[in-house]
């Protein structure tokens, strides 16, 4: 659904609605753009409300990729937490790729 996102097909407004997620912009210290986890049925992401444009638009971006990579799901012990965020970084850079091939679209990384 992230994908469909980013091609202009739903709005942010619908992926958090349809996906049951809250945005909260917070000022946080500035080595922390932003997080994610659940809060009983309902999954929250607070993002720095310090950051840059491009740089709040980013990080959604990676928060939106942890959710659907199922990470608020995960037992956080379990698994090194620098895994998990090259795995969204990834996952995001993957999905900026398609979407710049499918609109024949410079890279942006």
């Amino acid at each position: 659904m992230l994908f469909s996102l980013l091609k202009g097909e739903i709005t942010q407004e619908e992926y958090l609605r349809i996906n049951n997620i809250t945005l909260i912009f917070r000022k946080l210290p500035g080595y922390l753009y932003g997080f994610i986890y659940k809060h009983f049925n309902e999954t929250l992401i607070t993002i720095n409300d310090q950051l840059s444009y491009e740089k709040t638009t980013l990080t959604i971006l990676h928060e939106f990729a942890h959710f659907e990579l199922h990470h608020t799901e995960l037992e956080i012990l379990q698994y090194k937490v620098d895994d998990i965020e090259d795995e969204a970084d990834r996952y995001v850079k993957f999905l900026l790729e398609e979407r710049n091939e499918f609109y024949g679209m410079p890279k942006m990384w």
